[in-house]
């Protein structure tokens, strides 16, 4: 077990995080942990650099983590063993609206340099296929009425703009979510937000605020009483917030100014352009992750690990990443072929508990930049993707509510209601289903839906997943599908 390597007591705070879950204290907390014992052992005064954390929704574990003063647990689970790690970098943990002044404060403290967020796809309110605010988001329009911003573009532009009132720069905003061009996102959004309410502020912006893109990769499963218990065995008492993790840990930042913690020390990489990183990575591991989580669930498995132990899924997963998704992503010296390979490996973990309901979890919001995007680019380019279009369908037919034994699959979306009925009118048929789903112009935008081509393949492959169930469907899509 390894203790904080500097003086939890004295570490002032410098960042701020939006969105509190497993995720953030299993990677960018602990990273920023790893940077902080770096400059304390250099200068023996721990750095400015500690985190205080705001949960956006629920706040369950926010009570845990304050009556243990922010400290909690990251156990790294791998074939060969377990470790803990105590945390001592999150100094302050809130929520966002039970501690909305506290939070205001924070807003407006000029020692406060960072604003990084794990909010997930559907916390930026943008539409998947414009990229741009949707002003119609329920949380937008109560924002924009002037009320106390709950959503994350209102508070932060709520945030820029008493900034920007008080005579303060503005903090950098690094988003590490699962979005391709999250920096770019972010501003859009912000930048879109601002310009409902003032023209000048939306300006002041778009010329004085950084939103560099970056990349993040952990796989990091939701934490269950097992784990608890392992926690609590491996630093000998109760811990009310750990989280488990796997071994692999990478993040990959865009260069900005300004002062920031030396993340180098924990193997964080800065360059000019994150794009060919965060492209491989959404493409393959989030891509291939989300085909996996509604094949799985059609096939009856519960988690990743599970699911990867079917050889036909096994081999599904490796031939799409590398037969399909490696040819949409830009040119690089990446060796896209080795990744595929660590990915299925990473995947097979037996001692991580990914549930795949939770890899599914507002998969409407994810299709575009994971699957439907490359999908695109092989249309464009007249390939075929039958593995894609496969993955595509296995997430209709799992939206749609019920499974062929009549039970609920994918139960957490944005738009669930709005899925459960389209399958309830489609009675089953195949081709009404897939012109339903289709006519969600938010998930699959303008282009998909007119490729005839394209069309008469996801009516097939739904079909097959209803007569042949899902790794009969699998089988046959491998069958059909040359291997380069």
């Amino acid at each position: 077990m390894r203790r904080p390597r500097y003086d939890v007591a004295a570490l002032r705070t410098g960042i701020l995080h939006l969105g509190c879950g497993a995720f953030h204290r299993a990677h960018q907390a602990l990273i920023t942990q790893r940077a902080i014992e770096a400059e304390t052992g250099l200068n023996g005064v721990p750095p400015p650099w500690g985190i205080a954390a705001a949960s956006l929704r629920t706040g369950s574990v926010i009570a845990g983590l304050a009556r243990q003063q922010g400290l909690y647990t990251v156990v790294e689970r791998g074939p060969g063993g377990s470790t803990a790690e105590v945390v001592g970098a999150l100094r302050e943990p809130l929520h966002a609206q039970r501690d909305a002044e506290r939070l205001l404060g924070l807003i407006l403290d000029p020692r406060m340099q960072l604003v990084t967020l794990t909010v997930t796809e559907s916390g930026y309110c943008a539409e998947p296929s414009s990229g741009r605010l949707d002003a119609n988001d329920p949380e937008i329009e109560a924002d924009l009425q002037g009320r106390r911003p709950r959503s994350v573009p209102g508070l932060l532009v709520k945030a820029l703009q008493l900034r920007r009132t008080a005579g303060l720069a503005s903090p950098v905003f690094i988003s590490c979510d699962n979005v391709l061009g999250n920096g770019r996102l972010l501003r859009q959004v912000c930048l879109d937000m601002a310009a409902l309410q003032s023209d000048a502020l939306a300006n002041w912006i778009e010329c004085h605020v950084q939103f560099p893109c970056s990349m993040v990769d952990r796989i990091v499963p939701a934490t269950t009483d097992d784990d608890r218990e392992l926690a609590a065995e491996l630093i000998g008492r109760d811990d009310a917030a750990p989280v488990t993790t796997e071994p692999f840990c990478q993040w990959v930042i865009e260069r900005f100014d300004g002062p920031r913690p030396f993340w180098e020390a924990a193997g964080v990489e800065f360059v000019g352009n994150v794009a060919p990183w965060e492209t491989s990575k959404l493409r393959l591991l989030n891509g291939g992750h989300l085909a996996i989580a509604c094949l799985g669930l059609l096939a009856g498995f519960t988690t990743v690990a599970e699911a990867m132990g079917e050889p036909a899924l096994s081999a599904y997963a490796l031939r799409l990443l590398i037969d399909e998704q490696r040819l949409t992503l830009p040119p690089s010296d990446h060796d896209i072929r080795a990744y595929a390979h660590q990915l299925v490996a990473r995947w097979r973990n037996p001692a991580i508990a990914h549930e795949l309901v939770r890899v599914g979890r507002n998969a409407s919001g994810k299709l575009h930049t994971r699957l439907l995007a490359g999908l695109l680019l092989h249309l464009d380019a007249g390939r075929p993707a039958p593995l894609t279009v496969l993955a595509v369908a296995s997430w209709i037919w799992c939206a749609s509510g019920r499974d062929r034994f009549g039970k609920a699959l994918l139960a957490h979306d944005h738009l669930q209601l709005e899925l459960l009925r389209l399958g309830r009118d489609s009675g089953g048929d195949a081709h009404q289903l897939v012109q339903g789903f289709l006519g969600l112009r938010k998930v699959f935008g303008d282009k998909l839906p007119m490729h005839q081509g394209f069309v008469k393949q996801l009516v097939q492959a739904v079909r097959s997943l209803q007569q042949d169930g899902a790794l009969g469907a699998v089988s046959a899509a491998l069958k059909r599908t040359p291997h380069s």
